[in-house]
């Protein structure tokens, strides 16, 4: 994932709305589709490539144990490749969790939460999904995939600003997908992303992550500055953000634009940081799971 989330199409499928409270301690980015369905069709096949590049971490990793590093090819006979069937033939929830989590870092990358441009971010933590790597290999062995598949711990994203090998801001990423509008999703959100820790929970798995990519130079420097931010005490600022991905839409009053209050944080934040809740209400949210993961029925 090292080569980054720029995606400057995006700016013709979707367009963002930020508020700002009075005090700038809360901003709220309503992004919505535009009109034109050629331009989204154009640009979800830009994106395709992108969400299946997130996931190639994690492929990397299931084979690890049987690669033979004399073979440069790595060929694999599907009756025997360990990533045959992921992430697609996961459960539909599952890809939605997935979704929402690459999605937030598309958010971080290209519509400049609190108004940073320079968020990054690195790998996600897609590899440390057990239980699915689990109902893969079962599935593999027996033909037959359970219907849910229970969700990792740990973050569900981060982006940082690096200024040489240090990181000077941190933004942690709660990320929810939904096609219907559901209240406890919003409320469950702001309560994870209100935690009191300063510094992700997930250092130590991302920078094992990155080791995978050894001689990589920009993967060199990610580590370097991962390892400094898990020893600091201070120069570093964490950053919160709720990235709600939703496919319905308010119609009743129809003043009303979003479900995410646009004004005040949410009752069940308590995190006392400047918080941004990034509401993103896209059509046919189930549809467009299964296009991005190639999903059958």
């Amino acid at each position: 994932m090292l080569s980054g989330l720029k995606l400057p199409s995006l700016n013709s499928w979707l367009y963002n709305d930020v508020s700002e409270n009075a005090d700038k301690q809360y901003r709220h980015s309503l992004i919505r589709e535009q009109n034109k369905s050629e331009d989204k069709e154009a640009i979800l096949k830009e994106l395709k490539p992108l969400v299946q590049r997130a996931h190639d971490d994690t492929r990397f990793k299931l084979r690890e144990f049987l690669r033979d590093t004399l073979d440069p090819l790595e060929e694999w006979d599907e009756d025997i490749d360990p990533a045959n069937g992921y992430p697609e033939m996961l459960d539909l929830t599952t890809l939605k969790g997935y979704f929402g989590e690459f999605f937030s870092g598309l958010v971080a990358e290209n519509f400049s939460p609190f108004g940073e441009e320079n968020w990054r971010v690195p790998i996600f933590s897609f590899r440390f999904h057990e239980t699915a790597f689990d109902q893969l290999e079962m599935y593999r062995q027996t033909g037959t995939m359970k219907k849910a598949t229970y969700g990792r711990t740990g973050d569900d994203c981060l982006a940082f600003v690096l200024k040489g090998d240090s990181i000077e801001k941190i933004l942690f990423l709660e990320a929810k997908c939904t096609a219907k509008y559901n209240l406890n999703m919003i409320a469950d959100a702001h309560t994870k992303i209100s935690s009191a820790n300063q510094k992700p929970v997930e250092l130590s798995r991302l920078i094992t992550a990155l080791k995978a990519y050894q001689g990589n130079e920009e993967a060199e420097i990610w580590i370097t500055a991962l390892r400094k931010l898990f020893l600091a005490k201070n120069g570093f600022e964490r950053y919160d953000c709720v990235s709600y991905v939703c496919g319905q839409f308010p119609k009743s009053p129809k003043s009303k634009l979003s479900w995410i209050s646009r004004e005040d944080p949410h009752a069940n934040y308590l995190g006392e940081r400047k918080l941004e809740a990034v509401e993103i209400q896209i059509t046919n949210v189930d549809e467009l799971v299964k296009e991005m993961y190639g999903k059958e029925e």
